[in-house]
């Protein structure tokens, strides 16, 4: 399945303010989450010049309340130049812990962790994620799950939404978390 997805900074206004228009136009809300993403690089390839990457996250269902589920995600690179649309594959495992020891020791080795407070809503099939990434600052994303053909149109729908939204298009980004806190890193260490 593909996740056709849209990322923007927020800027101008807060978290907040945007629920208040997503909820104006029917977007409900469905959990706040603490999600940390423990994430890999290749044993053959470097995942960032392959656009590609291996996570492990701890979920923490904060709203409702409720249990922690780890889920191991495998992303494949940008299928489009206008979004972060990508192939995904999930599944979850029973022991966070135990799967980071596996990964490890088929030579996977962890490069970064990413750590965010996620509200989610849903629309019918769109889910709208208002971030709060520690270190970077506040994001929405936009995603769709989709097939491959469906892509363009999924896209489409998902710029008219944040259309509607009111965040302008220049705010949109195709850096994923991982790359921003990474870039954001060398900066600060002078490389």
């Amino acid at each position: 399945m593909l996740e056709a997805e849209l990322k923007a900074a927020v800027e101008g206004r807060t978290l907040e303010q945007l629920e208040e228009v997503a909820r104006a136009m029917g977007f409900c809300p469905r959990s706040v989450l603490k999600e940390t993403d423990l994430y890999f690089n290749g044993v053959t390839r470097d995942f960032a010049a392959t656009d590609e990457a291996l996570r492990l996250r701890s979920c923490e269902r904060l709203e409702p309340v409720g249990e922690t589920v780890t889920c191991l995600t495998y992303k494949g690179p940008k299928t489009d130049p206008r979004s972060n649309s990508r192939t995904e594959y999930e599944t979850a495992v029973e022991d966070g812990e135990t799967a980071q020891h596996l990964l490890e020791a088929l030579g996977f080795h962890p490069v970064c962790r990413v750590e965010k407070v996620r509200r989610e809503l849903a629309l019918g099939d769109v889910t709208l994620c208002l971030d709060r990434v520690a270190g970077l600052g506040e994001f929405l994303e936009l995603e769709i799950l989709c097939k491959e053909e469906e892509r363009e149109a999924a896209v489409e729908r998902l710029l008219g939404i944040l259309d509607r939204l009111g965040v302008p298009r220049t705010a949109l980004l195709r850096r994923s978390y991982l790359g921003m806190l990474q870039e954001k890193r060398r900066g600060e260490n002078g490389v």
